[in-house]
């Protein structure tokens, strides 16, 4: 754990993110629709936010970590075209569904980016 920290940390700071409170907690992830390798719990208001890790790796934690770390830098951002896009749509349908898959497409392609650049 104490490995995972060091990751967390040294990315907390590459992304500007020093005024938050973060840790890492290990989970068990129950979904059954699909293999989860993480998330991020958020209070934006205190500024302070949890990285979940699976229990059972199958993809690299620092690939993960920095992963939950740009939804974190995105966060509000994406709270606000959230509720955008339920406005016309239920939850996980229509717009929302697309909205969410973007979203997703866009973590991920801003975590390759930083990986290739800065991960030393």
């Amino acid at each position: 754990m104490s490995e995972l920290n060091k990751i967390l940390k040294k990315w907390q700071v590459d992304l500007l993110l020093k005024d938050w409170n973060l840790m890492i907690k290990i989970v068990e992830f129950k979904r059954k629709d699909f293999k989860q390798s993480g998330d991020i719990k958020v209070n934006s208001k205190d500024k302070k936010a949890v990285v979940l890790l699976t229990n059972k790796p199958f993809k690299g934690e620092e690939e993960v970590i920095i992963y939950e770390l740009v939804h974190l830098l995105l966060w509000d951002f994406d709270h606000l075209c959230e509720k955008l896009a339920l406005k016309n749509s239920k939850p996980f349908e229509g717009d929302h569904d697309r909205y969410m898959g973007k979203l997703e497409e866009t973590v991920d392609k801003i975590t390759k980016i930083l990986i290739s650049k800065y991960k030393k």
